[in-house]
C-alpha cells in the first residue's frame, strides 16, 4: 500500500488547508496506514508544522495561574518526531521548537494521525487517551483542558 494511492491532490489540499472542516473531509475514509505514511513525508511534515503555527491564532486563553508549558510530541512512522513547546498564558500562546533544557508542566505524546484527528476535531482527546493513542505525563488537569483552550468542538460540530 502506498500513500500516493489514497492521498490524491484534492485530499492533500484538504489536509494542507488548515480549515478544520476541510481536514475532516480529507480524513474521511482514508486508511490510517496511508495517512501515517504520508505524514512521514516532507509534505506531511509541513502539514504537522502548520498545525503548530496556527495554534496561537486558535488559542482561546484562560491560563490564569502563570505561564504553563505544554510539550507536544508527535511521533511519525519511519520519520523524526515533531516536538513543540507551547507556552500558554492568560491571553497568549507562544509556540517554540522543543527546548531540551526546560521542564514542561505536561507532555502529550501521540502518533501523527491521532494528532491530525484531534487538531481537526475528528477525534476527541479523551477517546484517544482511552484507545492508548494519547499519552500524558505531568499535569493531567492541564492536558484535559487542551481542547477547550484551542476551541475544539466535539466531532461533528462546526468549528
Amino acid at each position: 500500500m502506498t500513500a500516493g494511492w489514497t492521498i490524491t491532490p484534492e485530499r492533500a489540499a484538504g489536509l494542507r488547508s488548515g480549515v478544520r472542516a476541510e481536514v475532516r473531509a480529507a480524513l474521511a475514509g482514508l486508511p490510517r496506514a496511508d495517512l501515517a505514511a504520508w505524514l512521514a513525508t516532507p509534505d506531511g511534515e509541513g502539514v504537522l508544522r502548520t498545525v503548530f503555527e496556527q495554534m496561537p491564532a486558535r488559542y482561546t486563553g484562560g491560563i490564569t495561574d502563570g505561564p504553563q508549558t505544554a510539550r507536544w510530541e508527535v511521533e511519525r512512522t519511519r520519520a523524526d518526531t515533531i516536538a513543540y513547546d507551547l507556552v500558554l498564558g492568560e491571553d497568549t500562546c507562544d509556540v517554540r521548537e522543543r527546548a531540551i533544557s526546560s521542564a514542561p508542566a505536561v507532555t502529550l505524546t501521540l502518533d501523527a494521525v491521532s494528532f491530525v484527528e484531534m487538531a481537526s476535531a475528528a477525534a476527541q482527546g479523551m477517546d484517544l487517551l482511552f484507545a492508548g493513542r494519547l499519552h500524558i505525563q505531568g499535569d493531567v488537569r492541564l492536558a484535559m483542558r487542551m481542547e477547550s483552550l484551542f476551541g475544539l468542538a466535539a466531532p461533528g460540530e462546526p468549528t
